[in-house]
């Protein structure tokens, strides 16, 4: 979280006695008890950060380095996608929306915020846009269930209606994340904060980030983080199948690995739900076979309660088909969790 939001949010939270811990994405009550899971929540999103890019040339030039058609993104539209090396690593996955005329913002974790900066300005300045590290300006809030329709559309004065779907209301977006209109991002501009958030927060829940991220990790939606730039293709996240790759586009950064690995190579890792008796589990953290070589590792993963985490991992699917799979140093087995979509090599 930055100083900004560090220095504001416990104001407008400490009228009703509520703290965040945001080291274990959770939040608790004046009594100091950690609140329980609600259908109808809210919850600020502080492990999210924002590259802001704007100018002319931006949208030719983020066509030109991303997975996502960015041709298919306007007022009302956003997409997911990634930025890859050109061997088709993933340095950055994030949600794009555009602004204004010729200014978008990507959500991504804040941890790869500067990280994708940097690698963005080798080839920026060929272009007639800038970017900047937005962080300091929005603060991502997810709502969650039903009664969180009605809060939209007070705020916003309506509310999305299909995935990826926004609505702009002053520069601030709210964006359906899901196709059952349950989850909603809300990109608010940090000034607007104390306004803003007795309205978003009226008649919904105050939840940590980890129920949101379990959210995410149920619907199978894969993220890079610190821990994990430079250690996935796309595919291996299961993008070809979420829609975070297009594949008619043209060309970009990486596009010729990818491409090759969909029409002619053979997926050989892809993503899994999975839980595991274990109180935490660090993205990155290595899954072995029976010969104890790695065969995967972990790619989101939230604290169910004292034992156990639920997480997505991407995992050799020769060792998923076999079930000898198992984690860290301590070699704890898993147990495979339904995803809401088929894997390609399960067709």
């Amino acid at each position: 979280m930055n100083d900004q939001q560090q220095s504001f949010l416990p104001p407008v939270l400490a009228a009703s006695g509520i703290r965040i811990d945001e080291q274990n994405h959770s939040v608790t009550d004046s009594s100091g008890v950690c609140m329980t899971a609600a259908d109808n929540f809210i919850a600020p999103l502080s492990h999210y950060g924002f590259l802001q890019i704007a100018g002319p040339d931006t949208a030719k030039f983020l066509q030109g380095q991303t997975t996502c058609d960015i041709g298919t993104v306007n007022h009302a539209l956003s997409c997911a996608g990634a930025y890859t090396t050109p061997k088709g690593r993933m340095i950055s996955s994030f949600q794009l929306a555009q602004t204004e005329a010729d200014t978008y913002l990507l959500r991504m974790h804040a941890d790869i915020v500067e990280s994708t900066k940097a690698v963005f300005s080798k080839y920026i300045v060929f272009s007639k846009a800038e970017q900047q590290n937005a962080s300091p300006d929005y603060i991502a809030i997810g709502l969650c269930g039903e009664r969180a329709k009605a809060t939209i559309h007070q705020v916003f004065t309506r509310c999305p209606d299909q995935a990826h779907q926004v609505v702009n209301h002053q520069g601030n977006l709210a964006i359906q994340i899901d196709t059952a209109g349950r989850l909603y991002e809300c990109w608010i501009k940090t000034a607007e904060l104390a306004t803003l958030w007795p309205l978003l927060n009226k008649g919904l829940e105050l939840q940590g980030s980890r129920q949101w991220q379990l959210q995410l990790i149920q619907l199978g939606l894969g993220e890079v983080s610190a821990n994990t730039v430079d250690s996935f293709i796309p595919q291996m996240l299961n993008y070809q199948i979420t829609g975070a790759v297009s594949f008619t586009k043209g060309c970009y950064t990486g596009q010729e690995v990818i491409a090759r690995l969909q029409y002619k190579g053979k997926l050989k890792r892809s993503m899994y739900r999975i839980k595991v008796a274990a109180e935490k589990l660090a993205a990155g953290t290595d899954l072995y076979g029976d010969d104890k070589q790695s065969i995967g590792n972990i790619v989101n993963s939230v604290s169910l309660d004292n034992h156990h985490s639920e997480a997505l991992a991407v995992i050799a699917s020769k060792a998923v088909d076999q079930g000898s799979v198992v984690i860290g140093s301590d070699r704890v087995t898993i147990q495979l969790l339904p995803l809401p979509y088929a894997l390609n090599n399960d067709d």
